[in-house]
């Protein structure tokens, strides 16, 4: 007798299987084989063919029955597309692990696609990596380009490579309402929730603030932390003040007038900042030593200083985190937006 695939009839040596049905979704197929991942039918668990359910995640259009099926981790009414954030991928799915994933912070908006590295298991998940101050010997975040730590949107550096100077699109695209900073080698980190009420990004958030931040008023009246592991330091009045989270600070050394000047012997910073006590105490002194990267011009400094990093790394440098080799990479600030 001949084999016949579908016939109810095991036929040795011919088929693996034969259960006379014309479903794949069981455990033989039309093929009168079990299930693979590279059958050419939507077999088994699969969503459909050869991807999901256990196979290799499907693409983009594809059909899909749970976020998991998706390359993208995300599953719409069927068919896998883009999440807008990691926030979104990690509600959608709370098992989805920490990686790079693809995101359109604009939904059906102009804007193209572009991956990301999300964090979702610390602080409660949901970060997308926006920036990257590093100690990797290049000056990146310099006050010549501060302008690159606000509405300029220049994207620096390689998601491959994310101990190095990094500035992701989303840094300038993604609306935000959280940020969350962490050290390495110290795995020191700082969580600052509700910054803005989700209504703009990172850049443009930046942009806006006041610089050089020379209000005397503010010191313990930053954003203030609500969550992680970072902790004030000092001895002397040197060290880091408080844990809050500001933004453009200047030097506020001596007076206000010496804050605001900068061809003096002022040391401002552009972006994130903390506030640190140095040789003349709390608050905000020196203040380029907390913040992560800028130097300002300084009418007493070396020349062509607005062309350099500071080193100190936002926190870490009042805290003497800082422990990696110099100019390897090793002492670096990754900053996360949710």
């Amino acid at each position: 007798m001949l084999a016949v695939c579908g016939d109810g009839l095991l036929h040795i040596g011919h088929e693996a299987c034969d259960d006379g049905n014309a479903t794949n979704d069981d455990t033989c197929t039309t093929l009168c084989e079990a299930p693979g991942c590279s059958d050419g039918l939507v077999s088994g668990m699969e969503s459909d063919v050869d991807c999901g359910g256990g196979c290799l995640p499907c693409g983009v259009g594809l059909n899909c029955n749970a976020s998991s099926d998706c390359e993208t981790w995300g599953c719409f009414e069927g068919v896998c597309g883009y999440t807008e954030s990691c926030e979104e991928i990690n509600s959608n799915t709370p098992e989805a692990p920490s990686g790079r994933y693809w995101i359109d912070v604009d939904g059906d908006g102009p804007n193209t696609p572009f991956e990301v590295l999300c964090e979702l298991e610390r602080g409660g998940g949901g970060w997308t990596l926006v920036l990257v101050s590093s100690d990797d010997a290049q000056h990146t975040w310099t006050w010549e380009h501060r302008a690159w730590l606000t509405t300029d949107a220049t994207v620096v550096g390689s998601l491959d490579e994310t101990n190095r100077d990094y500035k992701s699109r989303a840094y300038n695209e993604m609306v935000f309402r959280d940020i969350l900073a962490v050290h390495a080698p110290s795995d020191i980190w700082a969580q600052y929730d509700d910054v803005t009420q989700g209504s703009t990004d990172l850049g443009h958030y930046v942009g806006a603030e006041p610089s050089p931040n020379c209000d005397y008023a503010m010191a313990g009246n930053g954003i203030e932390m609500t969550d992680g592991t970072l902790a004030s330091n000092l001895e002397n009045d040197v060290g880091l003040c408080d844990t809050d989270l500001y933004f453009n600070i200047g030097d506020h050394e001596t007076s206000l007038d010496y804050c605001l000047v900068s061809d003096v012997c002022s040391t401002a910073t552009h972006g994130l900042a903390w506030n640190r006590g140095g040789n003349n105490g709390c608050p905000f002194d020196d203040a380029d030593l907390a913040g992560l990267g800028p130097a300002s011009q300084c009418g007493c400094c070396e020349l062509g200083r607005d062309m350099l990093e500071s080193g100190g790394r936002g926190f870490a440098g009042a805290l003497g985190l800082n422990s990696g080799t110099a100019e390897l990479g090793e002492n670096y600030i990754q900053v996360f937006v949710r």
